[in-house]
């Protein structure tokens, strides 16, 4: 940024809102939260996920002469009314936002961010993942953050050529799910991986000699967390739904509890993992997971479909390579096999080219 954000308007903290879900939310956060640092600023997180707005924004609003800093986050219809109305009444309180995404926005909520008062920053660029823009626009000169960024590129544009941003990924899913499970506090819960990221970068919680996280009990249940999620993976491949639509293979696979949909596409985007009783099956052009709360995951196993496109066919979006929709509840797999493949029948523009 050419200026520091927030340095007329006598800051005297800031707050940092990202996605709960992912490694790319968590490093953007330590990278907000290394920037608050440099600042000398008052640091506290907010970890959020889509349908949790409400909570989120509803304490911005009581915030007073704060950064507001919110990073792999986007709004839509849904979410606009709820982010604007808190960050207006916090802008109002002499706090200033500062909004770093990558994900698809309308005109409607750009718009919307920009009328805030107070000089607000927004920057959106689909090129990158949200820890990228945040080194960027923040802390471009910090190595720390710099290796933060690229740890994020590798996972949220599932590269999976970063052992350490590999262990990351499963121990921020076990961490979640174990959170999830309980009923605890998601930013609480995720609080220490953060910190330690923050603090040192990786090396903070990873020892890449021993290719182990530095905690014992990260590293356990990272470890158990790997060995029950194949078990679930192969067993969801059993009870797997195929069809070729347009001339490109659909795989709809219901996906078990614990599992994210990123790891069911990286497992079956392999072929070695496609050998079902001695058939070997081939990798699905487009992969759709399906939740027991009807939520749907799209990810490809080639460049001939576009899940962004295809996501938006059920009320979601995304990337090209990554995204999400909502089906609803259901009660009978198959038939929500039959209805999806019915929606991608009817319509061509998920196929790439067209």
């Amino acid at each position: 940024m050419s200026e520091t954000p927030g340095a007329k308007t006598k800051l005297t903290s800031l707050l940092s809102i990202s996605h709960d879900k992912d490694v790319d939310g968590l490093n953007a956060a330590a990278i907000v939260w290394r920037y608050a640092k440099s600042k000398g600023l008052k640091f506290d997180m907010i970890l959020a996920d889509y349908g949790s707005f409400d909570q989120a924004f509803s304490k911005v609003a009581k915030r007073r002469h704060t950064l507001i800093v919110i990073t792999d986050l986007g709004t839509d219809e849904n979410s606009l009314t709820l982010a604007i109305d808190g960050l207006s009444q916090a802008v109002a309180q002499g706090c200033r936002v500062v909004w770093l995404d990558h994900h698809r926005w309308s005109k409607e909520a750009v718009d919307a961010v920009l009328s805030l008062k107070n000089n607000p920053v927004l920057k959106v660029n689909h090129d990158y993942c949200a820890a990228e823009i945040a080194h960027k626009v923040l802390m471009p000169r910090d190595e720390t953050c710099a290796e933060l960024a690229r740890i994020a590129h590798d996972t949220d544009f599932n590269l999976r050529e970063i052992e350490a941003a590999v262990a990351l990924t499963d121990l921020v899913s076990v961490t979640r799910f174990a959170a999830i499970n309980k009923k605890l506090d998601m930013s609480a819960t995720l609080l220490p991986i953060v910190a330690g990221l923050a603090e040192k970068g990786i090396v903070g919680i990873w020892d890449d000699k021993t290719k182990q996280f530095k905690d014992s009990v990260m590293e356990q249940q990272v470890r158990e967390y790997r060995k029950e999620r194949l078990k679930k993976m192969k067993k969801a491949l059993a009870g797997h739904c195929d069809q070729v639509l347009h001339d490109r293979l659909v795989r709809i696979v219901e996906i078990p509890t614990g599992v994210t949909t990123t790891d069911l596409g990286t497992y079956l985007a392999d072929e070695k993992n496609l050998n079902i009783e001695g058939h070997e099956l081939k990798v699905a052009d487009l992969l759709i997971t399906v939740s027991q709360g009807g939520l749907l995951g799209f990810r490809r196993g080639t460049e001939s479909t576009l899940c962004n496109v295809a996501a938006g066919l059920f009320n979601g979006g995304g990337h090209p390579y990554a995204a999400g929709g909502e089906y609803g509840m259901y009660d009978n797999f198959q038939a929500v096999c039959d209805d999806i493949f019915l929606t991608l029948s009817k319509n061509k523009t998920w196929i790439a080219g067209t």
